[in-house]
């Protein structure tokens, strides 16, 4: 799996966390609702890369317990010399 700084959703999630910051503290925008909506922005990209990164490395977690339990059952069952 490739390191989470080299994956295009991070490049994504950066500049939808960064544009949120901006229009958050007002640099692109000063109405009260770009406010708020800047703060939403940076918040669900952040959680929501956050969420999606974990999952996949749970699944290649279970992916190579499986892998591993695998060898292990071969070499139980296999005839030993």
């Amino acid at each position: 799996m490739k390191p989470g700084i080299k994956t295009s959703e991070m490049i994504v999630t950066l500049i939808g966390v960064v544009g949120g910051i901006l229009m958050g503290s007002g640099v692109l925008g000063d109405g009260q609702w770009t406010t708020i909506v800047g703060g939403l922005l940076a918040a669900i990209c952040g959680g929501s890369y956050t969420m999606g990164r974990s999952m996949v490395k749970g699944k290649e977690a279970i992916g190579a317990a499986q892998v591993q339990a695998a060898r292990e059952l071969a070499k139980k069952q296999s005839p030993e010399s």
